[in-house]
């Protein structure tokens, strides 16, 4: 018996699993997004760029034209500084005080949400102003109706005024975050609270935006200076756009059962007729959840073929019995252009989000172009 083995990735050279992320569909991707919102755009990049990786992404959307990149914590943003990225960054998240100096350091621009956060970052910042003789950029977020992060919209103007006239900051934005940019009447709710937030500083040379890549896509006027691209650039969510990533793993191993036998733990399954059943190793470790035990279908030689059994730590189980001469070694394809993470999100109740960012790096990410 004669076994294909995967081509070796610089992640894991001893595993039969892997995602295979396509980087020619992230830059269609991209580029139909920007004809579609026909603004700039700020790629989010945080937790690893959706799991697709964020060192490998971004150069390739750097060289694109990407305005600017949006991250969730300072170790992200250093990361990025780290391969090579000249663009500017902006770290959305919360930033602790102790982790100004290595902002000012990797150049990242961080983003203020409370007044006594100025004060402290105006501290900070005196004497690196006075080394550099460069202010420190920053973004300030307004809180329109989310309730997580950023200065009450009621509250902004005295805050703009104060930054505006800093000795020390730079602002580079202003900004806020939809909490449901589905909901056309609270976006525009938010909007409205938005604009009124910044309407002393229309004329100041800072970037305003509001809108994710729903909103930047379906609001024209939701635009402003520049659109946050997240879950558009990876393909997910709409059906112009190609899914990036691809999900396999080889078969290793093959099983005949008898009629009336069960597969895998609690017993869940039990075959209705004499089975073939093929492993591979992939399990909820991985980031599969076991919620989907018995629910999803995978490709194997172009047919469709189910998930059967609980789904454990490391492996799953299919029913290849329609399928002619299966062998160990054989790829098993969980995710594609046709078997969406989005159909997974369906069954589970949940977002396409949160189910990529679970495929965990124990999966080799491997690279490739149409």
């Amino acid at each position: 018996m004669t076994i294909t083995h995967r081509t070796q990735s610089f992640t894991s050279t001893q595993r039969d699993a892997w995602v295979e992320i396509n980087l020619s569909a992230l830059e269609k991707n991209f580029r139909k997004l920007h004809d579609a919102i026909k603004t700039k755009i700020m790629a989010i990049v945080k937790a690893d760029a959706y799991g697709h990786g964020a060192a490998t992404l971004c150069p390739i959307l750097q060289s694109l034209g990407v305005n600017s990149f949006g991250v969730a914590t300072v170790d992200e943003g250093v990361s990025l500084r780290q391969a090579g990225i000249k663009t500017p960054i902006v770290i959305l998240g919360a930033t602790p005080f102790w982790a100004y100096e290595s902002c000012f350091l990797n150049d990242l621009t961080i983003t203020i949400y409370s007044p006594d956060q100025i004060n402290q970052l105006k501290d900070a910042a005196k004497e690196v102003v006075s080394k550099i003789s460069v202010k420190i950029p920053i973004q300030l977020k307004i809180d329109t109706g989310m309730n997580r992060l950023g200065i009450d919209y009621k509250e902004s103007l005295e805050v703009l005024k104060d930054l505006t006239n800093s000795n020390y900051l730079e602002l580079k934005g202003i900004f806020t975050h939809l909490s449901d940019a589905n909901d056309y009447n609270f976006s525009k709710l938010q909007k409205e609270r938005f604009d009124h937030a910044i309407e002393a500083c229309h004329d100041l040379p800072v970037q305003k935006h509001i809108a994710n890549s729903y909103a930047g896509i379906n609001y024209p006027e939701f635009r402003y200076d520049l659109v946050r691209v997240g879950i558009g650039l990876y393909g997910q969510e709409f059906n112009f756009l190609e899914p990036l990533i691809s999900l396999k793993g080889r078969i290793t191993r093959i099983q005949k059962i008898l009629k009336g036998e069960s597969v895998s733990y609690e017993r869940i399954w039990t075959a209705k007729k004499d089975s073939v059943i093929a492993t591979i190793p992939i399990g909820y470790a991985d980031g599969i959840d076991r919620r989907l035990s018995n629910k999803i279908f995978a490709i194997y030689n172009t047919k469709k073929v189910q998930q059967v059994g609980t789904i454990t730590m490391d492996q799953m189980m299919f029913d290849v019995s329609e399928i002619k001469d299966p062998k160990v070694g054989d790829v098993i394809t969980l995710l594609n252009n046709e078997l969406t993470i989005s159909s997974w999100a369906e069954i589970l109740n949940t977002l396409s989000y949160e189910l990529i960012c679970r495929l965990k790096m124990r999966l080799p990410r491997v690279y490739t172009r149409d």
